[in-house]
């Protein structure tokens, strides 16, 4: 064996295993990554995301394989997730291409945003196929209310023409899916108590119905024909918190659980969907809140020295 190389083994998490991968120790958990992904997919199916383990432990994409303690003839498990794109297991679980930029950072498992121009730049090029059910959802709490209806952007992938898009703005909520027939299919739903509170926002493409339905906390507007073959975005950036084209159309205040589904999603209770991630966001930001008041209070309190 040419020294520095070495054979790596993946296996599925149902027992079924890949070809061994033969490359040098010095490429990156990231390169191995991509050679098995290859392995997965075919002419019409990829998986969305894929991430290696060692012995239960994920591994990072950056290290070399002799960083990760990868070493002839290892076996490595491949966890796929082919159900969705969610920006906060994305970054946990390999940190591929998950850029967070400017001001933006993690508050827990939202995405906080301090100013427009902060943003998370996850390497995403999703091009959804009207053949296929699509969705975008997230839970959100914005400190301030974009004016314009165009103008909040939480999820995009959305250029001049082009591009599909869920975002926040004047009276309400507000997404575009824009198609080469059609034009911008927009949809809007107005939406109360706008700031300070956290709304589960969603939008759904049936593609055997040709509709986009809108929801707002779980609640359907009414389902909007679709026409035409989707036109996907040149550039394939997708941006959460911000529109990748025009840059001051972001928002301010938190993201959390920011999702795409390339297949769909299920819509049967989307209400108890909804209570259930606005639950989750309130009671991580009153855990946020008591951890950061205890540690003020611990701060603030009088020290006592010994008496040498």
């Amino acid at each position: 064996m040419t020294e520095g190389m070495v054979t790596i083994h993946g296996q599925k998490l149902s027992g079924e295993e890949l070809l061994p991968v033969y490359l040098n120790s010095a490429s990156t958990v990231a390169e191995l990554c991509d050679i098995f992904q290859q392995q997965l997919e075919t002419e019409t199916s990829k998986p969305s995301r894929l991430s290696l383990a060692l012995e239960g432990q994920a591994l990072r994409m950056g290290d070399t394989l002799t960083e990760a303690n990868l070493k002839d003839g290892d076996l490595v498990h491949l966890i796929l997730r082919p159900d969705a794109w969610i920006l906060r297991q994305v970054d946990l679980d390999s940190g591929r291409l998950v850029r967070i930029s400017d001001g933006a950072s993690w508050e827990g498992h939202s995405l906080l945003l301090r100013t427009e121009e902060d943003f998370a730049a996850p390497g995403w090029d999703i091009c959804p196929n009207l053949e296929h059910d699509f969705a975008v959802e997230a839970t959100v709490k914005l400190d301030e209310w974009p004016g314009p209806d165009y103008q909040g952007s939480i999820i995009s992938q959305h250029g001049h023409g082009t591009g599909w898009e869920l975002r926040c703005g004047g009276p309400g909520v507000n997404c575009v899916f824009t198609t080469t027939d059609g034009g911008h299919n927009e949809h809007m739903l107005p939406l109360k108590r706008k700031v300070g509170f956290w709304h589960h926002l969603c939008m759904v493409y049936d593609a055997g119905r040709h509709t986009l339905t809108l929801f707002a906390d779980g609640v359907a507007g009414e389902p909007k024909p679709i026409r035409g073959t989707f036109v996907p975005y040149k550039l394939g950036f997708t941006e959460i918190g911000r529109n990748p084209e025009w840059t001051d159309r972001g928002v301010v205040g938190r993201i959390r659980n920011a999702s795409v589904w390339p297949r769909g999603l299920d819509v049967e209770d989307m209400q108890q969907r909804a209570a259930e991630q606005i639950a989750e966001a309130e009671a991580e930001g009153a855990t946020l809140e008591g951890t950061a008041t205890e540690a003020a209070s611990s701060e603030s309190a009088p020290r006592t020295s010994a008496g040498f």
